[in-house]
């Protein structure tokens, strides 16, 4: 009788009862244990019943009956050897991840192995679902790059973002995706923001200076606006959009967040806050580039793709958002910056590529466009400009550009040098740490740096190199700046083109301007008595100028060692005193006149009419008339008949009267021809006197007159007032002989 509620007594004995003769058949068939399974002839025997009337067969191993609990594990055996995933839900076997064997068992575990707890998959509602998904990755592990799929590897397709094999399946749009979510190979939202532009809505009607309409597109690639009264076309991601003629050039139009042939996204836009562009988008149309991103169906890549892909998306890999990278990733990443050329020939400096195989792709590509490309372009320090732009564009920036303030220095050495002047030159910008000095002034260093144009500076060194070459043709026109122009754009002195006279005639001719005499106590020239415009003549230049080493001496004195410098400016001394003397010719006569063999030349009359009688005894002076014959003229004279003008003689109204045919005659000396008309403004020396060898003898008076010369007439010679201005007239020794004479 059961004292236990809910317990039932007899039912439990009973249950001990089966269980002992169980537990004492188990022992008999380990005593006797049979030789084949369930056969047993071998071991029977015969046993005398209790009454002793019969025999009974008996079989001491004894047969133990099968438990549902071995039933269950041996059907999970069972579809372990097929590896049928579909059987094990209804039978209760549940999948383990670490040996791929199916096995009967509990939400525990295995009941007849081991399995670790988290590669266990318990019998139950999806256990063969994971169990045929844990045997698909298993399988697609073993791909070992992205054309492995021979044999059992046909399941699978190579996931370019993880860079391992995954069950495969048909993709909605085309291609192939992953079987399994959790093997998503989501790619290509990776690489969106790459080259996405966020979309603009202008309006149902948008207006860009009238409605959106795409011109003719001309050979070039430019474009012919569209006829009034249609406006410019919508540019890429601009909206609302009709048609594809509403976009720009090579542009389409995107309706409600479909792209080519309808399929869903819009490649290369994105929305405001950075998501794809899909259905639906408000049916908001935008115009978009069908060329922006690649083309690519699906996001998993089978094995007649590999090299495309490759190609297409070669920073794609399990490392493109933190790096390293591939050299052809990098080099993609190069092209798009903007950049040209090989990436590995044109950087070198480990730096870059240490920095940009620790970041993304995308990271890589900002820092080239930023930190290369920008720089490059845009960048106003020339030493880093210079750098990037060689290492972009894989040739020499020009250093010229107005963006480089201030100018560098291969911009204005690239211009000098374009001048053809010297490396020795002194406006060499190699000297600029020298200037200012004697030959560079801070304003032209400012103007070099910056201050001038690079069409202004040019001009200016080709104006010096103009002033040089000139001066080399012509250098006594202004020998100093010859000199100075010379140094600035060869570097070199030019020849001096005078003959330097010794310094015995430099103090005689030089002590012929008031004021200059000779310093009794030490021999030196001295010009402290003389006019501001001989004080001037010597200055001390600037650092380096070649006249510091002329610097007057004590109160304006000159030395005979200063002198005998190869570049001492004697020639403006010369000149200065040359000028003196063109504008004293008259004190120059004066001196001249005291001596004895000098006179002053002939000098011009005014013309007289004295009547037509002309008695013979009379002889007419020079510039009257009547005359009939030379007879009737003075000693030395002639008789001009009905002449309209007579050299020597100045017309007071007398000789006019022949313009209308009077007939009148004059006398006059035949001498003033040669003069040119008269010889009044000279001198007229004896011939034989003590200034005959000064200078040469010519009966030219155009030759006297241009070389300084003597004009031999008759028993005299002449010196004409534009001979005396001649440079090469020697009027210092005539001063001189005149003087102790």
């Amino acid at each position: 009788m059961s004292r236990v509620e809910g317990f039932d007594y007899e039912g439990r004995k009973e249950e001990q009862r089966g269980f002992l003769k169980e537990t004492d058949k188990y022992w008999g068939s380990r005593l006797f244990p049979q030789v084949i399974k369930d056969v047993d002839k071998e071991s029977k025997f015969l046993e005398l019943s209790k009454d002793k009337t019969k025999l009974n067969k008996i079989s001491p191993t004894g047969t133990v009956g099968k438990s549902k609990l071995v039933d269950k594990i041996e059907k999970c055996n069972l579809i372990n050897i097929t590896g049928n995933c579909g059987e094990i839900e209804e039978n209760g076997c549940g999948y383990c991840w670490d040996t791929n064997k199916i096995i009967y068992g509990d939400a525990t575990g295995p009941a007849t192995d081991v399995c670790s707890k988290k590669n266990w998959i318990a019998p139950g509602p999806g256990a063969g679902y994971n169990c045929q998904k844990k045997k698909d990755q298993e399988i697609c592990k073993k791909m070992t790059d992205c054309g492995d799929t021979a044999g059992d590897r046909s399941i699978c397709a190579w996931c370019p973002l993880k860079g391992t094999g995954v069950p495969k399946k048909p993709g909605l749009n085309g291609g192939w995706v992953a079987k399994y979510p959790e093997d998503k190979c989501d790619w290509q939202s990776q690489l969106e923001g790459e080259s996405a532009k966020k979309i603009s809505f202008l309006g149902w009607s948008p207006s860009k200076g009238g409605y959106p309409r795409r011109g003719k597109s001309n050979a070039d690639g430019s474009m012919t606006p569209a006829p009034s009264p249609y406006g410019a076309p919508l540019d890429r991601g601009e909206g609302d959009c009709d048609a594809d003629s509403d976009c720009g050039p090579g542009m389409k139009c995107g309706h409600d967040g479909r792209g080519p042939d309808g399929k869903s996204g819009v490649p290369g836009l994105k929305n405001p806050d950075g998501s794809a562009l899909t259905p639906n988008a408000g049916y908001k149309d935008y115009c978009y580039d069908p060329n922006a991103a690649p083309k690519f169906e699906g996001n998993l890549i089978s094995p007649v793709d590999c090299a495309r892909f490759k190609q297409l998306f070669p920073c794609v890999g399990p490392t493109m958002l933190s790096g390293p990278h591939t050299s052809e990733c990098l080099q993609s990443l190069w092209k798009k910056s903007g950049c040209v050329g090989d990436l590995k020939t044109q950087v070198s400096d480990r730096t870059d590529y240490s920095n940009w195989n620790s970041v993304g792709y995308s990271q890589v590509q900002d820092n080239m466009k930023k930190d290369i490309y920008e720089k490059a372009k845009n960048g106003t320090d020339y030493t880093k400009a210079s750098q990037r732009y060689k290492q972009c564009f894989n040739e020499d920036i020009n250093p010229c550009e107005k963006r480089f303030k201030p100018r560098p220095n291969s911009c204005v050495q690239k211009i000098y040098d374009s001048t053809g002047c010297s490396a020795s030159g002194k406006l060499n910008p190699s000297n600029t740490l020298s200037w200012p000095n004697g030959y560079v002034d801070d304003m032209w260093k400012k103007g070099q740096q910056g201050g001038w144009s690079v069409n202004t500076y040019k001009s200016k060194l080709f104006n010096i190199k103009r002033q040089m070459q000139s001066g080399l043709l012509n250098p006594k026109t202004d020998f100093d700046n010859t000199i100075n122009t010379s140094m600035m754009c060869n570097g070199k002195m030019p020849e001096i083109p005078w003959d330097k006279p010794c310094w015995r005639d430099f103090t005689i001719i030089l002590s012929t301007i008031p004021g200059v005499t000779e310093n009794p106590t030490n021999l030196n020239l001295s010009f402290n008595g003389s006019s501001a415009s001989f004080k001037s003549l010597l200055t001390v230049g600037g650092r380096g100028s070649w006249k510091n080493e002329f610097a007057w001496v004590g109160k304006y004195e000159i030395t005979k060692s200063k002198y005998d410098g190869k570049y001492f400016p004697f020639w403006n001394f010369i000149r200065e005193s040359r000028n003196y003397w063109n504008n004293n010719w008259d004190i120059f006569k004066t001196r001249l006149l005291t001596v004895p063999s000098v006179s002053s030349g002939t000098t011009s009359v005014n013309s007289k009419w004295g009547g037509w009688s002309n008695p013979g005894w009379l002889k007419r002076p020079k510039g009257q008339g009547d005359c009939d014959s030379d007879a009737n003229c003075g000693p030395g004279l002639k008789c001009s008949q009905n002449p309209k003008k007579l050299p020597g003689v100045v017309d007071g109204g007398a000789i006019k009267p022949n313009n209308w045919g009077a007939g009148r005659d004059f006398c006059y000396d035949p001498n003033d021809a040669t003069f040119n008309g008269g010889g009044e403004d000279m001198l007229a020396f004896l011939d034989r006197s003590r200034f005959d060898d000064f200078i040469q003898t010519t009966t030219s008076a155009s030759t006297a007159n241009s070389k300084g010369y003597f004009l031999k007439v008759g028993l005299k010679k002449y010196v004409s007032k534009q001979a005396f201005m001649n440079e090469n007239f020697p009027y210092w020794l005539f001063l001189r002989t005149a003087s102790v004479n």
